[in-house]
């Protein structure tokens, strides 16, 4: 599956506002707390290939993904792979026998909104900040995503900058920052 979306970093509204606004207009999914697990390869670094392994607790579901290279310049576009895994102990062994080792683990608290064919999903990441991830839940052209992300940033007067960057690029890039 091609996973296409648009990420905003937020300045303005804050996540406890926008929420009051899309409770209004919007089906509310549900509120997660989420756990990712960032790994690399120890025969391709993943940075430069652009593609991301993690697997991901949220309540009670365990998730190995594994996202390709980015597609689109415009839109987070990238390939997508995603089962289910039982035991996160074992599965996180069995990546490591393999070559695989954790990088870092990125925790956040997402509300999910659906919006006609998009989920809406507002992210407070612990030590990066406030984030709405837009994402086509069914195949769509680009150009009309991108309209649907136009009309909500002036619907919902969001200020804020558009980002392909994951939260796995944004977390090093500070890391990086912060450490010279």
């Amino acid at each position: 599956m091609i996973e296409k979306e648009v990420k905003i970093i937020l300045e303005r509204p804050s996540i406890k506002e926008l929420k009051e606004l899309l409770d209004k207009n919007m089906i509310f999914l549900n509120a997660e707390e989420q756990e990712d697990i960032y790994f690399n390869f120890v025969y391709r670094n993943f940075k430069i290939t652009d593609e991301t392994v993690r697997i991901r607790k949220t309540k009670g579901k365990i998730e190995l993904t594994y996202k390709g290279p980015k597609l689109s310049s415009d839109l987070k576009s990238r390939e997508e792979i995603t089962v289910i895994v039982k035991d996160i102990n074992n599965m996180i062994e069995f990546l490591q026998k393999i070559g695989f080792y954790p990088v870092i683990t990125i925790r956040k608290t997402r509300l999910n909104y659906l919006d006609d064919s998009f989920i809406i999903s507002l992210d407070t990441i612990d030590n990066l900040g406030e984030f709405i991830e837009i994402e086509a839940k069914i195949e769509l052209e680009d150009y009309k995503i991108k309209n649907y992300v136009n009309n909500f940033i002036v619907k919902y007067n969001i200020k804020g900058k558009l980002t392909t960057k994951s939260y796995l690029e944004m977390f090093l890039e500070n890391y990086e920052k912060n450490t010279q």
